[in-house]
C-alpha cells in the first residue's frame, strides 16, 4: 500500500515505537490519527511530526473508548487505510509473584486492546476492499521469555490473532503484517517496573522498528523481526526444542539463581 495520502491510525502513539511510527509514516505523506491515554504527549507528537493529523485520547483496554477513538479519527481524516496496533504494557518478575490484577491488566491492554482496535477498522476495510493492519508483536511472542511469562502469553496471543485473521481478510484486499522487535531503547522497561539490565541482546532504536513497519506496509511483508537475527532463534525453538530450552536456561542462569536464593 502507498502511504502517501493514506490515513494511518496508530495506537500507543504518545511515545516510543508508536511515536516513531507516526513520524515515519508522516514523512511518507500520510495523515495520522494518534491514539493513546496521554493527551499532552499526543499533542506534542502531533506537533513534532508536522503532518495533517488528529490526536485522540483513549485507553485501549476500554472497548467503547477504542471504538469511539477510531470513529473520531475517521470523522476528522477519513476512513482508516492503515492501522498500526502498538499499544501495550509489560510486567517483569516470576509468575508465582505476579498479582491477579496485573495479569488481568496485561490481558486487557495487550490482547483485548489489540482486538478492539482491529475489529473497529476491519468492517470498513473489507467493505472498501482496501487496507492494511500491522500488529507490533515481540520476540517474546515467538519464544517464551522467562520472568515475563504473562507478557509473553499476551504476545503469543497476538501472533495467533494476526495469523488467523490475515487469512480471513486476504480475499478482500486487506493486508496484514506482524513486526516482532527485540529489546527496544524506550521507557518500556521503566514502565514495567524493571529497566532492561542484560548485556545482550543490545537494545535497538524505536526508529528501526518504525522502518520495519513502513517496509511491511509498502512491500506487503507478512512477518519481520528486528533485528533480523532473531529469526534463527525462532527456528531453533521450533526445530530443536530441547536445545532451545537448554540455551534459554543457560542465558537466564543468573536470574534463576537470584530468584532461588531469595526463596
Amino acid at each position: 500500500m502507498e502511504l502517501d495520502g493514506a490515513v494511518v491510525a496508530v495506537t500507543g502513539a504518545s511515545r516510543g515505537i508508536g511515536a516513531a511510527v507516526a513520524k515515519a509514516v508522516a514523512a511518507r505523506g500520510s495523515r495520522v490519527g494518534l491514539i493513546a491515554r496521554s493527551a499532552g504527549d499526543l499533542e506534542a507528537v502531533l506537533a513534532g511530526i508536522g503532518a495533517d493529523g488528529v490526536a485522540v485520547t483513549a485507553d485501549v483496554a476500554d472497548r467503547a473508548a477504542v471504538v469511539a477513538a477510531i470513529a473520531e479519527v475517521e470523522a476528522s481524516l477519513g476512513p482508516v487505510d492503515v492501522l498500526v496496533v502498538n499499544a501495550g504494557i509489560g510486567a517483569y518478575g516470576p509468575l508465582v509473584d505476579t498479582s491477579y490484577e496485573e495479569m488481568e491488566r496485561l490481558v486487557q491492554v495487550n490482547v483485548l486492546g489489540t482486538m478492539y482496535a482491529i475489529r473497529a477498522v476491519l468492517p470498513g476495510m473489507v467493505e472498501r476492499r482496501r487496507g492494511h493492519v500491522v500488529t507490533i508483536g515481540s520476540i517474546a511472542g515467538r519464544i517464551g521469555s522467562p520472568f515475563e511469562a504473562v507478557y509473553s502469553a499476551t504476545k503469543f496471543a497476538g501472533v495467533g490473532l494476526t495469523e488467523a485473521f490475515a487469512v480471513e481478510v486476504k480475499p478482500y484486499g486487506v493486508g496484514v503484517s506482524i513486526v516482532n522487535p527485540g529489546v527496544v531503547a524506550t521507557e518500556f522497561g521503566n514502565a514495567r517496573g524493571h529497566p532492561y539490565d542484560r548485556d545482550s541482546p543490545k537494545p535497538i532504536s524505536a526508529e528501526s522498528v518504525a522502518d520495519a513497519v513502513v517496509a511491511a506496509i509498502e512491500k506487503g511483508i507478512a512477518e519481520s523481526y528486528v533485528p533480523r537475527w532473531f529469526r534463527p532463534a525462532v527456528l531453533t525453538r521450533h526445530l530443536v526444542p530441547p536445545l532451545f530450552r537448554w540455551g534459554t536456561t543457560r542465558s537466564f542462569r543468573s536470574e534463576l539463581r537470584a530468584d532461588e536464593a531469595q526463596r
